[in-house]
């Protein structure tokens, strides 16, 4: 009986963490997209950083989403998990607007994850 309930509950964490790197992906490839359409289009960086923020929307709020379910799950707070979940998603924006200068320079693009 506990080695079930242990299968179990290993199972939906295991399930809960693929759904919040599946959306972390999602929305890290489409920040990709955006990145390599701003690239292309020679978009200085201050323009892109601003556009940047608005970029993804559906990706960014499932990624928020998922990754607040786990914590949640994990027993944070409320506000903790929502904290937590928008910290990551922020993290994930800014290795993108971080990097777009150093794209730009040396006229390499951002390759999407699998």
């Amino acid at each position: 009986m506990f080695a079930l309930l242990s299968v179990a509950l290993l199972s939906t964490a295991t399930a809960g963490l693929a759904d919040a790197e599946t959306s972390r992906v999602s929305y890290s490839n489409c920040l990709t997209d955006f990145t390599i359409t701003h690239l292309d289009q020679k978009t200085a960086r201050g323009a892109f950083k601003k556009a940047s923020k608005d970029a993804c929307a559906d990706e960014r709020s499932a990624m928020i989403t998922a990754m607040k379910k786990d914590e949640l799950e994990y027993g944070s707070t409320e506000q903790e998990a929502t904290d937590y979940a928008t910290e990551e998603a922020d993290g994930v924006l800014f290795s993108f607007t971080d990097a777009y200068s150093g794209y730009m320079s040396s006229n390499t693009r951002p390759v999407k994850e699998q």
